[in-house]
């Protein structure tokens, strides 16, 4: 893998990021308040099978709570992207303070790689159907 200098774009979108994830954790007590209010699944309630973000809400609310276990348990998917967006928005601001390389991914995305993100999407649905 290629390693090249960021951008400048780049360096913004890193602490763009971090506010995001600071905002995001600062207004904890307004998620809490308004994920009551979100509406039931539509694809669940016609179909009366999962769609491949239910739960999503759930782990939301666990990790917000500080409750990993119950987030990964709710949808393991959506709890880690969570987890890694909190942590990414920490993490970035420093990676653009210390400008330190990023990777050079091709375009587009190798076939295998393609493929392994279809199967990591198939196979958390598949877990939430099994779950349900």
């Amino acid at each position: 893998m290629r390693w090249r200098p960021p951008t400048r774009e780049e360096r913004q979108l890193a602490l763009l990021w971090g506010v995001a994830a600071v905002s995001a954790w600062l207004l904890r007590p307004f998620w809490l308040a308004l994920a009551p209010l979100l509406p039931a699944c539509p694809f669940r309630a016609i179909t009366g099978i999962p769609c491949p973000t239910c739960g999503s809400t759930h782990a939301a609310i666990a990790l917000l709570h500080g409750r990993l276990g119950a987030a990964l348990a709710a949808n393991p998917l959506a709890a880690t992207a969570g987890a890694a967006f909190v942590l990414g928005g920490v993490a970035a601001p420093l990676w653009a303070a210390l400008r330190w390389p990023v990777p050079e991914l091709p375009t587009p995305l190798p076939r295998w790689v393609r493929a392994a993100i279809v199967a990591v999407l198939l196979a958390s649905w598949g877990y939430l159907i099994w779950r349900n």
